[in-house]
């Protein structure tokens, strides 16, 4: 029997029966949409969680340290040092791709500026560390380039020696003469120390003496800022503070000043400072969590700077690149026993619950899918028994043992098209609407996705075809007992 004249008797039979099998389909609709749902569920929360907040490619390395607890405080008593030996030694662990040292600024600084964005300028301690521009080139790769302009320079200072640092009087010069990442610095250092002169004069003490010459031109330093410091302040801060809500793209350009060596803590402000000013060029994951991220070279001129030699070359933690999340064990496992680290993210934990809550609720929707399986395999041996009558005429006119048992399984199979695309619609239309009640009923929060939801067609072709196979595992029974009718008994009344 061809295939068209098949699925033309198993519709037909459908239709005369649509009561029987859209009551049995049910089942199979609600099955298959919770299965569609939450596996959607979990694969959108797993991309937010495994691919934003904890990211598995890569992981970070930090000293071993051995500490004793005293009271209230935790006193080091030795701590492991990545220095450029360590690094060489990391890249050469099995698996790891490339090895980012980075490194902490380790002087009190301040950080001012921000009336563009909050309305009024805000100061505060700057926490900064440094990295490799390579490392987040995927991520700031925008109209203002992350990288080192002051390398090659010797001390911070050393600038003033670059080319490009040519004199000025305003920003706008240094602007039209070099581009948008330059100003003038000096200008705001000497109108401070003109103020500081006057002030001495009334009180008759001795003036500071001059900062600077003549004020030049020279490049902001590039910033970057962490994904998790705009979650945080577009979820909780800016409500508590009444500031606006801060769109990242808008936000890149923003500038400020810096000054190293000064804090709002009188006993740890150095006693000389150093100024700046900076510019955020982009957002990445890779930035420290609370604070503002820079090449690497700055911070360690800073360090060296306001310390020695020797700090240039220690780092205090580095970021490896894995070749595969599937490595990750194994590469922490030789970190560990390199006398290192690893930090814990969560990740790990996440991704266990993860799976946990997908295994959970895709039982849950099998079973529910089984159950009506069953249901379905009632509903046709109860059509078996009502159409004797017609199989044993269709048995009688030709139609094979196997014929039969193929329009059964045919119309089986067109159950479970129709509910396993119904349940999946379903799915994706519960899923649509949660994403509008979240968007428009759930306040902000960390991380808060624009859908909670990954329906990969992989999924959706998965779900239908898990409809099509259930019902036909429920129609198979019934199908083999209708082939076995015997027409000759059915035809005479027997």
């Amino acid at each position: 029997m061809r295939l068209t004249r098949l699925l033309g008797i198993a519709v037909d039979d459908l239709k005369q029966n649509r009561k029987h099998f859209l009551l049995a389909s049910i089942g199979i609709v609600v099955g298959i949409a919770a299965f569609t749902f939450f596996l959607a569920l979990g694969g959108g929360v797993r991309k937010v969680v495994l691919g934003e907040i904890f990211p598995l490619d890569k992981i970070e390395v930090i000293p071993r340290s051995f500490d004793i607890d005293v009271s209230v405080l935790r006193v080091p008593l030795a701590t492991e040092i990545i220095d450029e030996a360590k690094v060489e030694a990391l890249e050469a662990i099995p698996n790891v791709e490339a090895v980012y040292p980075k490194m902490k600024l380790t002087i009190p600084s301040m950080v001012y500026g921000g009336q563009k964005l909050f309305g009024n300028n805000l100061r505060a301690e700057l926490i900064a560390d440094g990295v490799e521009p390579v490392l987040v080139s995927e991520d700031v790769d925008g109209e203002y380039p992350f990288e080192d302009f002051e390398a090659g320079v010797e001390g911070f200072n050393g600038w003033q020696s670059l080319p490009s640092a040519t004199m000025c009087d305003t920003d706008e010069q240094c602007t039209e003469t070099h581009g948008e990442t330059y100003y003038c610095w000096g200008v705001d250092e000497l109108a401070t120390w003109e103020r500081q002169v006057k002030r001495a004069k009334q009180r008759k003490k001795e003036p500071p003496p001059k900062p600077v010459d003549n004020p030049r031109c020279r490049q902001y330093i590039p910033i970057i800022v962490s994904n998790h410091i705009v979650e945080l302040y577009n979820g909780s801060v800016r409500r508590a503070h009444g500031f606006p809500k801060i769109n990242p793209d808008s936000a890149v350009g923003f500038k400020f000043d810096l000054t190293f060596g000064a804090s709002m803590v009188e006993a740890s402000a150095k006693d000389r400072t150093l100024s700046a000013k900076g510019m955020l060029v982009g957002f990445s994951d890779t930035a420290i969590n609370l604070g503002m991220t820079m090449p690497v070279g700055y911070i360690r001129r800073l360090n060296v700077e306001f310390g020695d030699e020797k700090t240039a070359g220690i780092y205090h933690s580095a970021v490896l690149q894995i070749r595969s999340k599937d490595d990750v064990a194994g590469v922490a496992a030789a970190v560990k026993d390199m006398q290192l680290d690893v930090t814990d993210t969560g990740a790990e934990e996440a991704a266990l619950l993860i799976t946990i809550f997908m295994m959970v609720f895709g039982f849950v929707s099998i079973v529910i899918v089984g159950i009506a399986a069953v249901n379905i395999m009632h509903v046709f041996f109860m059509l078996v028994y009502e159409r004797q009558q017609e199989i044993g005429i269709m048995r009688a006119l030709g139609a094979s043992r196997r014929d039969i048992r193929r329009i059964i399984l045919s119309e089986a199979a067109v159950v479970g098209a129709l509910a396993g695309s119904v349940g999946v619609a379903v799915a994706i239309g519960a899923g649509r609407l949660f994403d509008w009640v979240s968007e428009r009923y759930i306040p902000e929060f960390p991380y808060k996705p624009h859908t909670y939801f990954e329906f990969h067609p992989a999924l959706l072709f998965a779900a239908f075809g898990f409809a099509i196979a259930f019902c036909v595992v429920g129609a198979f029974f019934p199908a083999t007992r209708a082939a076995r009718t015997d027409p000759a008994r059915v035809l005479t009344g027997q």
